[in-house]
């Protein structure tokens, strides 16, 4: 894969109203920190975030951050970001500076591969109550997910993170027993009593009536 490369521009002017007037023109500010070095205040084009943040390994993706008219160049990730309520536009990006040959600690996320035949076959229910687990690598063994594997999960098997297959580089610093995965046995249906039906009789108003007619009958056909 080619490396990538953002741009973006030292800042000096700061405060709402500067900062409004630059998400105007296109740009939104941002900050650069990390490595024991003082922060940057810099503007950047809220694009060029956006096609990191769309890729499988989004935050976690490793680029070199090129610091225009001073010409610098260093390798960042993105460490936070904010977006407007309502229109989900991004309006701040934070870079943090990475050394690549310094472990960091990332949030890694998971994803399940294959189906399970409990919840296929027996209709259980995949429940997985750990979305992400937290590691520590060096930043080009950072992998875009951790694959967990539930195709052989019957009802009432359990995947913790112990279980998991992590990359030869990559420390896991997850609590190991926590649960990842789990299929549990499908709801009971509530075995509703049918309610006894009610003998309908008639008003004794009708019985009355219909013996009226069964006497007046003979005299009709007389």
């Amino acid at each position: 894969m080619n490396e990538i490369v953002i741009d973006v521009t030292p800042r000096t002017e700061f405060g709402k109203n500067p900062s409004r007037r630059l998400r105007r023109s296109g740009m939104i500010p941002g900050i650069v920190y990390g490595s024991k070095k003082p922060p940057v205040p810099i503007s950047v084009d809220p694009k060029q975030v956006e096609r990191i943040l769309h890729l499988e390994s989004g935050v976690n993706t490793v680029f070199m951050l090129h610091l225009l008219g001073k010409d610098q160049r260093r390798y960042a990730m993105i460490k936070d970001f904010q977006t407007d309520p309502v229109t989900s536009r991004l309006q701040h990006t934070d870079f943090i500076r990475i050394q690549m040959d310094e472990a960091i600690e990332v949030n890694v996320p998971i994803q399940t591969v294959g189906e399970a035949p409990g919840v296929k076959l027996d209709l259980g229910i995949l429940d997985i109550p750990l979305r992400e687990i937290r590691v520590e690598s060096l930043p080009a063994d950072i992998p875009d997910h951790i694959p967990v594997d539930i195709s052989s999960m019957k009802i009432g098997d359990t995947i913790r993170v112990a279980d998991l297959k992590i990359p030869p580089k990559v420390k896991v610093l997850t609590e190991p027993n926590q649960v990842v995965a789990v299929v549990t046995p499908p709801a009971k249906e509530e075995e509703v009593a049918a309610a006894p039906v009610a003998e309908v009789t008639e008003p004794e108003v009708i019985k009355k009536g219909k013996a009226a007619a069964e006497e007046a009958e003979p005299a009709e056909e007389a």
